[in-house]
């Protein structure tokens, strides 16, 4: 709060400030403070982060990136927006609940650097629109950030998920939830509208696991300190080729379904290191 009052007292005039300064330096606030939690969460809950990226692939310097992310819990966000900043010197740009502004750091920092508050009302639609304009407005320094499905955790139950969709006539969406046991299935309004206000944005996928059950204060007291690592893959996608929403929706569950597949993996593989290190 302190540095970013610090810099409107050096431009505190709209019409006479360097934007791309203005936006630079609240960059480097923002990239400093989420370092700084993440350095202060090692120390005090023994956060630890793996980041892969299994085909060795880099974003391109002269392209603009939309990013596909699973979104299950508060604090994976705050790490995939450090990984941008930090490893892929890229400045998020993201649609978020007016709530968040709550946080008044927050707030002014993701404002000043373009990021874009919606309020409930009418949340899914105003949520698409925005993501659009901000899609159309991306610069080769930008990575617009999307998760297609904007609810947190996993599914309350396989069966509750599916019935909701059906119930609501969305027979893909029940569909992908059978298939997904692991995430909710993804909508593909905002993306279809992301990847076409971009057409020449490179697309990359995040994906996460190790924290499934850290959604709340009360499920992040429980676990302290924390056992299991934060593990993030990523990977370039090619861009669909896609005329519709429903194409879209296809490739995206499609996507979505190896996802799932990845983070059972991971939970099998943690489950049987941990029998193993119990065994007498």
């Amino acid at each position: 709060m302190l540095a970013c009052l610090l810099l409107w007292l050096a431009s505190p005039v709209p019409r006479w400030r360097d934007g791309d300064r203005w936006r630079a330096r609240h960059v480097q606030v923002l990239s400093w403070y989420l370092g700084m939690l993440m350095r202060t969460a090692e120390r005090v809950i023994a956060f630890r982060l793996t980041l892969e990226c299994p085909r060795g692939e880099t974003i391109a310097e002269n392209r603009p990136v939309i990013v596909l992310s699973r979104h299950a819990g508060p604090g994976a966000s705050l790490v995939l927006i450090h990984v941008l900043l930090r490893e892929r010197r890229r400045v998020p740009k993201i649609v978020l609940k007016e709530k968040l502004r709550l946080d008044p750091a927050l707030d002014l920092l993701l404002t000043r650097i373009g990021c874009v508050f919606i309020g409930a009302g009418g949340a899914a639609g105003a949520a698409v629109t925005a993501g659009a304009e901000l899609a159309s407005q991306l610069t080769s320094r930008d990575a617009l950030v999307l998760s297609p499905r904007a609810a947190t955790g996993r599914p309350p139950s396989t069966g509750g998920q599916c019935a909701g969709c059906a119930a609501k006539g969305m027979n893909a969406q029940a569909d992908a939830a059978a298939r997904m046991p692991n995430v909710l299935p993804p909508r593909p309004a905002g993306t279809f509208a992301a990847l076409q206000a971009a057409p020449t944005a490179e697309l990359a996928v995040f994906m996460h696991t190790g924290h499934d059950e850290l959604l709340d204060a009360a499920s992040i007291w429980r676990a302290l300190p924390l056992r299991r690592e934060l593990h993030m893959v990523w990977w370039n996608e090619p861009r669909p080729d896609m005329a519709s929403e429903q194409e879209c929706s296809r490739w995206l569950n499609q996507t979505w379904a190896n996802i799932d597949a990845w983070i059972q993996e991971q939970g099998d593989m943690a489950e049987l290191t941990q029998q193993e290190s119990s065994d007498p």
